[in-house]
């Protein structure tokens, strides 16, 4: 086994780490919600919403992870031709030196930069890595936009059959707050909709 082989091998294998990763957070995620409903039913706001920005994270964490193993997939899978067909140059085995410690490390941008350093070596780099770039550097911010993280109590507040009145200054909890929040609501759930068909 070739040493560009045994990196061929890791890649895989942490194309497959990162996908375990990303079903992991997926699993917090449903167990943050759950917590989200419990709080909800004691009227507990505030926890609520701590939960809600919790979920909102590990959402967008586990969206990351599986980009960057389709990622670390496509960067697999150009190497595998260059050493099907003998083309692996002397740049591309310098890339590779240190590159079992950053794949096991987990770590988004270590892994990020050095794929970006093979996707160098490969001439044609698709205008895809780049645009995937920019969508994973804006979902890796820390912050969670509190739409979402709103939109989310809301959802487990009617799946628990409660009203919950967030952001409804007093004396507007008649019938125009709630038809104006319903209807921001309707938009919010399609939005949702259409962001979970794009995923």
């Amino acid at each position: 086994m070739s040493n560009m082989e045994k990196n061929l091998f890791n890649l895989k294998f942490a194309a497959k780490e990162l996908q375990r990763n990303s079903k992991k957070c997926e699993k917090e995620e449903k167990t943050e919600k759950a917590k989200v409903k419990k709080a909800i039913q004691k009227g507990n706001t505030e926890v609520a919403r701590i939960h809600a920005e919790n979920a909102i994270r590990q959402k967008n964490q586990s969206v990351n992870f599986l980009r960057m193993s389709a990622r670390v997939d496509a960067v697999a899978a150009r190497v595998q031709t260059a050493v099907t067909m003998n083309k692996v140059t002397k740049s591309m085995a310098g890339v590779v030196k240190g590159m079992d410690v950053t794949l096991k490390s987990m770590n988004l941008e270590k892994i990020s930069a050095l794929m970006e350093k093979f996707e160098r070596q490969f001439e044609t780099l698709d205008v895809q890595t780049s645009h995937m770039e920019d969508t994973m550097s804006s979902t890796t911010t820390l912050t969670t936009p509190q739409g979402q993280v709103d939109a989310l109590m809301m959802e487990m507040a009617d799946e628990t059959g409660l009203d919950l009145n967030l952001e409804l200054p007093q004396g507007q909890t008649g019938s125009v707050g709630t038809s104006v929040a319903s209807a921001e609501q309707d938009e919010l759930s399609q939005r949702l909709a259409k962001l979970r068909d794009q995923v």
